[in-house]
C-alpha cells in the first residue's frame, strides 16, 4: 500500500517505509489479537515492525492536518515480504521509484541507524545411496556424510569470530536448517543444510562464497567420496552504509536532537529493506522506529507505546528537516 502526501512542485520526496509482514506466531499465545498492558502492546509484530507503521501513518496524518507547510513529497509504504524475500520493496523499486531518501521503519530503540549487516543465504546438499537399514554396509548415509560439512562451517564461523573486532566487525554463519532421509529404515540419499551468512559493509558476495568453497573443500578432503553440492544463494541482500553527512542523516540527527533523543548515528547486526533500497534503487537510508530488536519474533513481542508516540513525533521533525538538511 503506497500513500503520497504532495509538497510542493519539485521538491524532495521521502519515503517512509515499514514492512506489514510477521514471522509465525509459533507458540506465542493469541498472537494477534492486540493486547495492551503496563504502557506496552503485546501481539505479534507489536515491535517488528507495527510499531513503526502506525507511527509513520500518524505522523502522516498529522503532517497532512496540522497546517504547516511542508517542503518535501512523503511517500508512505507499507511493504509485503520482508521477513523472507524481500519483495515488497524490490517491486518498489522494480516500478522506478527513486526518492532522494527513505526511513526504514524497524526496532531501534528510537536510535539512528545509518549502517547495518547484509545477508546471504543459500542451501548445501550432501548425496549418497540409500540401501535397507538391515544391510546398511550397501549404502552412503547422507546425514553421516554432511556431519564433516557442518563441521567445516562451524570451524569458519568461529574464525571468522576471532577476527578483529569479532562478530560486530564481521558477522557470522550459522547453519541453521537441516533436512534428509526418507524413513526409518531406510539409509538416507540425501541431506540438506541451509545456512545464513550476516554480512558487514565492505563484505563482497563471491569473497564470501568463496570462504564457504573453501570449508567445503576440507569437508570433502576430510572424507574423500563424498558428493557435496553449493547451490546458487537464495537470497543476497548487502550490507546498508549510508555517509553520516547525507541530508536524510543530517535531518534524522536533527530530528532526535529536537526530541532530546540520542542524535548519534549507530549500526546493528541486523538487515532490513533498508539494503535493496539503498543497493537496489540507488536511495540514501535510514533505519529508525520504536522497540528494541530483543522483543521482535519471541513468545512475548511488545513495543512501549511511549516510544511509538516518539518515533511519530520522529517521522515528522524528519520530514520537515530533511529538505533544508546539510552536512555538519
Amino acid at each position: 500500500v503506497r500513500v503520497r502526501l504532495a509538497g510542493p512542485v519539485g521538491a524532495p520526496v521521502l519515503l517512509l517505509e515499514a514492512h506489514m509482514d510477521t514471522v509465525s506466531p509459533d507458540s506465542m499465545p493469541d498472537p494477534f489479537t492486540p493486547t495492551e498492558r503496563d504502557g506496552r502492546l503485546y501481539g505479534r509484530g507489536t515491535c517488528d515492525t507495527k510499531g513503526s507503521l502506525a507511527a509513520m501513518m500518524a505522523a502522516v496524518e498529522a503532517l497532512a492536518t496540522d497546517g504547516s507547510p511542508l517542503a518535501c513529497t512523503v511517500d508512505l509504504l507499507a511493504a509485503a515480504d520482508e521477513e523472507t524475500r524481500g519483495g515488497g520493496v524490490v517491486a518498489y523499486v522494480a516500478a522506478g521509484h527513486r526518492p532522494q531518501a527513505a526511513i526504514v521503519g524497524e526496532p531501534t530503540d528510537l536510535r539512528v541507524i545509518h549502517a547495518h549487516n547484509g545477508c546471504l543465504r543459500g542451501e548445501i546438499t550432501v548425496t549418497g545411496k540409500a540401501a535397507h537399514t538391515s544391510v546398511a554396509q550397501e549404502g552412503i548415509n547422507a546425514i553421516e556424510g554432511m556431519a564433516p560439512v557442518i563441521t567445516a562451517l562451524a570451524g569458519l564461523n568461529r574464525e571468522i569470530a576471532t577476527r578483529p573486532g569479532g562478530a560486530t566487525a564481521n558477522g557470522s554463519l550459522t547453519v541453521s536448517l537441516i533436512s534428509g532421509g526418507t524413513g526409518l529404515n531406510i539409509v538416507p540419499e540425501s541431506c540438506t543444510i541451509a545456512y545464513d551468512r550476516r554480512s558487514v559493509p565492505g563484505d563482497q558476495t563471491p569473497a564470501l562464497l568463496a570462504e564457504i568453497d573453501a570449508a567445503l573443500d576440507r569437508a570433502r578432503t576430510a572424507s574423500p567420496g563424498l558428493v557435496v553440492q553449493r547451490a546458487e544463494p537464495s537470497l543476497d541482500i548487502g550490507p546498508l552504509s549510508t555517509p553520516w553527512d547525507a541530508p536524510i542523516v543530517q535531518a534524522a540527527i536533527a530530528a532526535n536532537t529536537s526530541l532530546g533523543l540520542d542524535p548519534d548515528p549507530t549500526t546493528v547486526p541486523y538487515g532490513s529493506d533498508a539494503s535493496t533500497l539503498a543497493a537496489g534503487g540507488g536511495i540514501a537510508t535510514i533505519v529508525y522506529g520504536p522497540g528494541n530488536i530483543a522483543q521482535a519474533h519471541g513468545a512475548g513481542e511488545y513495543v512501549e507505546l511511549v516510544q511509538v508516540e516518539r518515533a511519530a513525533a520522529f517521522y515528522m521533525a524528519a520530514a520537515r528537516a530533511f529538505a533544508t538538511a546539510s552536512p555538519r
